[in-house]
């Protein structure tokens, strides 16, 4: 998977390999997003399932406004880190089509699966849990 690093709403960074070791999941999304708003309950309440199993989610924001993005992370109770992509760059380096639009990357570092569109909460699962045995 293409390495990345992203200023976090904290200021702080967040970058691919200090999640190495992890299942992660990445999904570049945007607030104005109707099928982004839609599937951010089930991503709010699967993280908080799956964090301490292994599992790290990051959301990209893109195509969007940094006061939008506050308030859509806090509307949505976004426990798990969301950086905003500023220039575009690492959704072209993934190759992003639309959104919402999820990455998914092995403890090894492979980019394993794709999804466009939005997830179910069994769909989101069934993943997670595969990638787990793995």
């Amino acid at each position: 998977a293409p390495e990345f690093s992203a200023q976090k709403l904290d200021g702080a960074f967040v970058s691919l390999s200090d999640l190495e070791g992890s299942v992660i999941m990445i999904d570049f999304w945007s607030s104005w997003c109707g099928p982004c708003r839609a599937e951010s309950p089930i991503l709010s309440s699967t993280y908080k399932r799956y964090k301490t199993k292994g599992v790290e989610f990051i959301g990209i924001a893109i195509w969007d406004e940094i006061p939008a993005i506050r308030a859509f992370v806090e509307e949505y109770d976004l426990a798990y880190p969301n950086a905003v992509d500023h220039n575009g760059i690492i959704a072209i380096d993934y190759g992003v089509k639309g959104i919402p639009e999820k990455f998914f990357i092995d403890r090894n570092g492979l980019l394993v699966r794709r999804y466009s569109g939005p997830l179910t909460k069994q769909q989101l699962e069934l993943v997670l849990e595969e990638m787990l045995i793995q």
